[in-house]
């Protein structure tokens, strides 16, 4: 991959466990709509909102203008910056960083091929760019970041790793 577009919530999860550069490395370049970029901004006090917002200064986050959302986003039963986001893959023809169950379908639905946080770090550890998943997803469940038992298994299986 050379470009991303990202929701809030993985970027959130990576910010806050330190390790968007991560995601860049893996994934390229980040790119946000403005809408998933307030959410993750707007209260600076919030965990992972001054990372993200210190990587924005840096240029590994770079926050766009929301596109205009077809119609059939504007009716999708998710929030406003999952619709920003599939939007914004849409336009730039590009993967788009999401975690949410619902927004993942509504993305496949309009053809954007769904990268996920627990995908990025599988990546990272196949790359050798980290030693281990798991400690990174008990970092996220610690932070109460929404991890099915399920997925957590199946990730720690394809990272040949055990709890």
């Amino acid at each position: 991959m050379k470009l991303i577009v990202a929701d809030s919530s993985p970027l959130i999860a990576f910010a806050r466990s330190d390790y968007l550069d991560l995601v860049r490395t893996v994934a390229g370049t980040i790119h946000v709509p403005h809408t998933v970029w307030q959410e993750c901004v707007h209260d600076l006090s919030k965990p992972g909102a001054q990372k993200i917002q210190q990587a924005a200064a840096n240029g590994i986050i770079i926050c766009l203008d929301d596109p205009a959302l077809p119609t059939s986003l504007e009716v999708a039963p998710i929030d406003a910056g999952e619709k920003a986001a599939i939007a914004l893959a849409l336009k730039q023809s590009c993967p788009v960083l999401l975690d949410e169950r619902l927004g993942r379908i509504v993305a496949r639905r309009h053809d954007i091929s769904v990268v996920g946080s627990a995908g990025i770090l599988l990546t990272a550890k196949a790359r050798g760019l980290i030693s281990a998943v798991g400690p990174i997803l008990d970092q996220w469940l610690s932070f109460g970041y929404r991890l099915s038992n399920e997925l957590v298994a199946e990730v720690l299986q394809r990272a040949n790793e055990e709890r």
